[in-house]
């Protein structure tokens, strides 16, 4: 027997079809650019609020270099890039919607060079790039109300515009800081070694930089604790990445310079904040 069903129920499995079925790059996103970066600067000032940022022209300078150098060559589009430290002692770093990058301290100082910091920025910012971050949250305010969502759009109500605060305003800005897939981990992974090949970093520094992790998870594992409950292992990664990077070759530029200074002014300063109070700050921040 044949069962007839409405265009409003039609268009919400074909939703949900597509929002399970796509790939990071090619996901469906219901924001519109200039919402991706009005959404990241609600995101970062309510971030900026309860972290522990570190104040100091000179290390915020060099990271912000860093970042416009990459920013020149990002695929995507031309978001105001700009990068704050966060004075935390744990390596990791995060990117919200629209261009806002935050950096640990703790990456700072445990970074070899200069190619292995660039590395973490690119692959932070070609989130951004992907848009990666307002894509999940399409993908997870869909899987609460595919149906009529998209029935609404198939409908001839295009509501395009206002989408995206509705997304926000069901779910908070806690979707935005929710873990990012396998998938899109690995599409920042290689678009973010790209962006280091055109900018004139050697991407191989980017697996090496997945080699340092390693090492720290055995022998200071509270050091990655958040990282690795942010990000995928490494071990993999490594791998694909250095197999990437000889394809793309070597950048011929010059870097910025500057690392071991900003590196010996940290170390003069009082010691970051531990995981145990960031922990508590990240957890109030994907409740809200």
């Amino acid at each position: 027997m044949f069962r007839t069903f409405s265009r409003r129920a039609l268009a919400g499995a074909l939703f949900s079809l597509s929002l399970a079925s796509a790939t990071p790059a090619a996901a469906i996103n219901l924001f519109s650019v200039q919402q991706d970066a009005e959404v990241g600067r609600q995101a970062a000032q309510d971030a900026e609020r309860q972290l522990p940022m570190l104040r100091d022209g000179t290390t915020e300078g060099y990271i912000n270099a860093i970042v416009q150098r990459l920013a020149a060559v990002a695929p995507g589009p031309r978001f105001p890039y700009r990068a704050r430290v966060v004075n935390a002692a744990e390596i990791n770093a995060f990117a919200l919607p629209g261009g806002y990058v935050y950096v640990n301290r703790g990456l700072i100082e445990a970074v070899r060079n200069e190619g292995e910091l660039a590395g973490v920025l690119a692959h932070e910012m070609a989130h951004v790039a992907q848009r990666h971050g307002t894509s999940q949250a399409t993908k997870a305010y869909g899987a609460q109300m595919g149906v009529g969502l998209l029935g609404q759009l198939l409908g001839g109500r295009d509501q395009r515009l206002g989408v995206g605060e509705q997304i926000i305003g069901s779910l908070g800005l806690n979707a935005l800081f929710m873990k990012f897939s396998r998938n899109a981990e690995s599409e920042a992974d290689r678009v973010g070694a790209q962006m280091m090949s055109r900018a004139g970093y050697d991407p191989m520094a980017m697996a090496n930089f997945f080699d340092l992790l390693a090492a720290q998870q055995r022998g200071n594992p509270s050091a990655v604790s958040q990282f690795f409950s942010d990000h995928p292992s490494p071990q993999n990664r490594s791998a694909s990445i250095r197999a990437l990077a000889a394809q793309l070759g070597r950048g011929r530029g010059t870097q910025v310079g500057g690392l071991q200074t900003v590196q010996a002014r940290l170390d003069q300063m009082p010691a970051a904040s531990r995981r145990q109070g960031l922990a508590r700050t990240a957890s109030r921040l994907r409740r809200r």
